[in-house]
Formats: structure tokens, C-alpha cells, sequence
């Protein structure tokens, strides 16, 4: 019988509270990380073809060639300096058992083995018939070898918990690399993601996975956290929903919620990643005919799950985009805006800072580079004209934060406290806040609040963003209203400044004209860079498939949000 003892929260490794030699009391540094790796310890990853650990996984953050199944070997030119391993909790029990020698007969165990090895050829029959049923029945149910063959599924899920926190704690090097711990809770109820990252402070964390099979709804997660992982014990956690573009709408019912259930809200989801390699998650424009480019950036509105699972809704045309829209980054600091208003000003429960990440299969952590990018999770095994025809997916994102050192603590606090920001891959240096009208006139502009934090007492604010370019110039600064007037919520795109030439570093400052002191509102930035050749064109051209791909061989132009700054009266 497969059980093996759990542990209790924390190990043998204990925090230590690190005063990095190269930090400066009061002042903050820029810190580059991934916060959704998978690697071989999920279903989908090992099906697709995923050999990576979460030991190989960290290893490659910190700059160590991966090789992969098909044979090749990729590095990071640019290591990371944070990163966290989030595996499917779901399927904890499953990657234990099914990879352990004694269940190689076992008929459940050996079809997933089978399709691992099939190059591709089974993998998305394993996705269907063995990862969909365990995220999207509802309501859910263990995978059917539980139980059999006196397999005790907790315990295999515990251990690989286990295995999980050991990998993260080794490569865990205060003020060098930090390793956070964390997991991925995936609801996909009719195919539509639900999904967060949960990720915790230290390596105080509980025992167990709280995963959608136990804890199917987002209530539930947010409840078991408040109960197993208190601040007062060292254990402190945030959950960031991801991939909100195939959301449709759902887990985000703020205007029906109970008061508990917002509170916890407000306290576990501080974070939202607007991008990553299934689509951006900033916004859609209200018309679906809009073909405007302030919501076109990698836009990837089909979800073949659902398509699979939810087949036709009865609904018109325009109710199924605005239930899509309505769970989108942009839309949903409306709604935040929105409930805080119906609340009395009591609470606004959708405070939503910006992060990005990749959400690679692989193990592949922070790899954004275009240049080598091969499709995303189904794509290890294609031909590069199957590539190109399944073109939806891009290389993620990053998330920054501006924190007092690398460490656990330092790097989750900037977290909790949303002093972070996504890019779309590039490492573009970005501030953005409150702070005098001359501010960009400044030696040494100082901006106050930061990101992320709240407008309070100021009559006529000036935002000003300040930016440095990564590898490609600047052009272009937007900075994106929203606000709630006599119970109507209106949204603005700004162009603050255009530079046809691009630029190395900029800063541009902008009073608000219309500033009401007594609406709620929210402001965040958007930095843009030159055009540059999409990871389709980079292939294209590399193959001399760009004749018969035309619509592929196209450029895009990359990108960073803040996180906002909101006034809450």
C-alpha cells in the first residue's frame, strides 16, 4: 500500500531573515521571475512531452541548459532572479503513482506512460480522457484509480507535495535566487479556466494541496488557506488568477458574494497575470467587430476545451463576448470600482496589481525569447507547417517587482503589496506614480504613492512614468482610466507620448484634467517598444514556409503594464 507519512508545515529547511549585502535600507531594486512553471509533475506537461523536474526546472532559472524530449537543448541567456514551480495540485496523485515502477501494470498508470511515449501521437487523448475529467467535471471527481491496487491517492499527493517543497527549498539562495514554493489549483468547469497559482512566502506551507478536486470552488481555496496557513504560524499566501481571457466570467461574482468571501478575496488575490503564452488578458473592446489596436495584442479569444466540453450555448452573438470580456484585467477593475461603490466605499475586493509569466509545460522558466519559441504545450512534436497553421499561442511573460532584496520574504511582500508589474517578455524598466509637475525635470524623479498603492489626499494629481528600454527603443506611453461617476463606469485610453524614433529611457508626466476626488477611479500605464518579428515570422523565415504562411510573417510590438494606482473615496 502506497502511504507515506505527511509532513507538517515546514521541514528541515528553516527562513532566514537575510540582509543582502548589496541592498540599501529604503531603497528598492528591480527583480525578474516567472510565477507559472509547470514541468513533468503535471498530467498535461508529461503527456506533451515534459522530462523536467521541478529541480531541473529552478536550475534552468538560474541559467543551466534544459535538454528536452525531442532532443534539443535550451538555456536562458538571461537567468532569473525568482521563480516559482506551480504544477497542477490536481494531478499530484496521479504524477507520484503512475511514474513509480510499482504500478507499471497498472491499466490507468499505463495508458498515461503510452502517451508520454508516443511522441504527441496519444498526448491529447491522455488531455481529454485523463487531465479534463479531474478540472472539469462538476462536480469533481479523483481520477479512477484511486483506490485501486490499495493506492492511497492522499498520501501519493502529499508526497509529491513534499517533493515539491524540497526542490524549491534547495534552490532556494537568499539575496542569489529566490525559490518560491507554490502550486496551481485548476478549476476548468465546461472547459473554462478558473485557474490560480498559489504561492507562499516561506517554507512554512500546510501539508497538502488544497486542489479543485477537494475544494471546488474559489471560496473554498481562499477558506482553507485562512485556516491552515496563518501569518501569526509564518505561513502567508496570495492565489493569482491566470489565463482570466478563457474565464469566461466565471469565479469573479463580486456583486453576489457573501461579506466573508470578499474579505478573503481582499486578502489572498492581490495579483492578477494579464499575460502569458495563451493569449493576453488586458482587455477586449466592447464591439467584437472593434479593430482597433488598444485590445489586439496577442488576443486569443478560442478555447478548444470549451469548444469540447460546453459545445453550442444558447446564447446571441453578443452575450457570449460580453461574458468572455467580462472577466478580462481591464473589465474587472471596473466591476472592482463598481462594488466598492455599492458597498458604501466599504471595500473594493477587485485591487488586481498586473504580473505576467509564461505558463511553459516544459520547465522552461522565463524563456520569452521569439526567436526559438516552437508553439506552446501540444507543440514539442509538430512539424513546423503544423506550427504555423496552430499559431495562437506566444512565449508569456515576465513579472517584475521592485523589492528591498531577493529574498522569499522581500519578493513576496513586493508581491502582496503589488509593487510589481508584467511585461510581455522584455525587460523593460518601469515606474510609474504620483509626484509634482516637474517631476520628469528631475535629477532623480521621486513618485509617491508607487504602483499599485492608493491616491489619497491630493487634489490634482500629475502621474508620471518613467521607463528604460530593454533591448528594442521605446515609442510609446498610454495610461489607461477608468472610473465610476453617478453610477457610470467609464474607461479611457490615453496616448501620452509618441516617439517615431523610439527612445532608450523616457519619462512623461500628465495632470489628470478631469480628476474627481470624489469618484472612484484607477490608473495604470502601458509602455510599448518598436515592432519586432513574432515568434511566427522568426519560424517562417527560418523554415521558407513565409510564402505559404503570409498572414504569419507579421510583427508585434512588445510590451509593459503597471500595476494601478487607484482612488477609492
Amino acid at each position: 500500500m502506497l502511504a507515506l507519512k505527511s509532513s507538517l508545515c515546514g521541514g528541515v529547511f528553516s527562513a532566514h531573515a537575510a540582509t543582502c549585502d548589496h541592498s540599501t535600507p529604503g531603497v528598492k531594486a528591480l527583480y525578474w521571475g516567472d510565477l507559472h512553471v509547470h514541468t513533468a509533475y503535471s498530467l498535461d506537461g508529461y503527456a506533451f512531452g515534459a522530462i523536467a523536474t521541478p529541480k531541473e526546472a529552478y536550475a534552468f532559472a538560474k541559467g543551466q541548459p534544459l535538454r528536452l524530449a525531442d532532443g534539443t537543448t535550451t538555456s536562458l541567456e538571461r537567468p532569473l532572479d525568482f521563480a516559482a514551480v506551480t504544477d497542477h495540485g490536481e494531478t499530484y496523485d496521479v504524477m507520484y503513482a503512475c511514474t513509480d515502477p510499482l504500478y507499471i501494470d497498472n491499466a490507468y498508470c499505463k495508458a498515461i506512460r503510452d502517451g508520454r511515449n508516443s511522441k504527441g501521437k496519444l498526448a491529447r487523448h491522455i488531455f481529454n480522457n485523463y487531465l479534463l475529467p479531474l478540472v472539469s467535471d462538476s462536480p469533481p471527481q479523483p481520477a479512477r484509480f484511486c483506490g485501486q491496487d490499495s493506492l492511497d491517492c492522499a498520501a501519493a499527493s502529499a508526497s509529491q507535495w513534499r517533493r515539491t517543497q524540497f526542490a524549491a527549498n534547495e534552490a532556494n539562495e537568499p539575496c542569489a535566487f529566490t525559490a518560491l514554493i507554490g502550486y496551481e489549483w485548476t478549476p476548468s468547469p465546461g472547459g473554462r479556466h478558473w485557474h490560480r497559482n498559489v504561492i507562499y512566502r516561506s517554507e512554512r506551507v500546510p501539508q497538502q494541496v488544497f486542489d479543485y478536486i477537494r475544494y471546488p470552488r474559489v471560496g473554498a481555496l481562499w477558506q482553507a488557506l485562512a485556516a491552515a496557513c496563518k501569518v501569526e504560524d509564518g505561513c502567508d499566501a496570495l492565489t493569482i488568477p491566470h489565463n482570466i481571457n478563457w474565464a469566461d466570467g466565471g469565479t469573479f461574482e463580486v456583486e453576489r458574494a457573501p461579506e466573508a468571501e470578499l474579505a478573503a478575496r481582499a486578502r489572498f488575490e492581490r495579483l492578477a497575470e494579464i499575460h502569458q503564452e495563451k493569449g493576453n488578458s488586458e482587455c477586449l473592446p466592447k464591439n467584437r467587430n472593434d479593430a482597433g489596436i488598444d485590445c489586439a495584442f496577442e488576443r486569443l479569444v478560442t478555447n478548444s476545451a470549451k469548444e469540447r466540453l460546453t459545445g453550442h450555448e444558447d446564447l446571441t452573438d453578443a452575450q457570449i463576448w460580453a461574458n468572455a470580456r467580462s472577466s478580462y484585467y481591464r473589465t474587472l477593475l471596473g466591476r472592482g470600482l463598481a462594488a466598492y461603490a455599492s458597498s458604501g466605499g466599504e471595500r473594493n475586493p477587485l485591487m488586481l496589481g498586473a504580473i505576467g509569466s509564461t505558463d511553459t509545460h516544459f520547465g522552461t522558466a522565463g524563456k520569452v525569447s521569439s526567436d526559438d519559441f516552437f508553439g506552446g504545450i501540444s507543440s514539442l512534436w509538430l512539424t513546423d507547417e503544423e506550427r504555423l497553421g496552430a499559431s495562437g499561442y506566444n512565449p508569456g511573460g515576465l513579472v517584475a517587482v521592485w523589492a528591498a532584496e531577493n529574498t522569499r520574504a522581500a519578493i513576496f511582500d513586493a508581491l502582496k503589496a503589488r509593487s510589481a508589474y508584467a511585461t510581455s517578455g522584455p525587460r523593460i524598466r518601469l515606474r510609474f506614480g504620483v509626484g509634482a509637475a516637474n517631476a520628469c525635470e528631475q535629477a532623480a524623479p521621486k513618485f509617491a504613492p508607487f504602483m499599485g498603492e492608493l491616491l489619497d489626499g491630493i487634489e490634482s494629481p500629475t502621474f508620471t512614468v518613467q521607463a528604460a528600454r530593454d533591448r528594442q527603443r521605446l515609442v510609446r506611453v498610454d495610461l489607461i482610466k477608468g472610473s465610476l461617476a453617478n453610477g457610470e463606469y467609464r474607461e479611457r485610453t490615453l496616448v501620452l507620448a509618441d516617439f517615431a524614433d523610439g527612445r532608450d529611457t523616457l519619462c512623461v508626466s500628465w495632470r489628470d484634467p478631469n480628476y474627481d476626488p470624489a469618484s472612484p477611479a484607477f490608473w495604470y500605464a502601458r509602455v510599448l517598444e518598436q515592432p519586432t518579428p513574432r515568434w511566427t515570422k522568426h519560424l517562417c523565415q527560418r523554415s521558407g514556409l513565409c510564402d505559404q504562411f503570409p498572414d504569419q510573417d507579421v510583427m508585434v510590438q512588445q510590451r509593459a503594464w503597471s500595476s494601478p494606482i487607484w482612488r477609492l473615496p
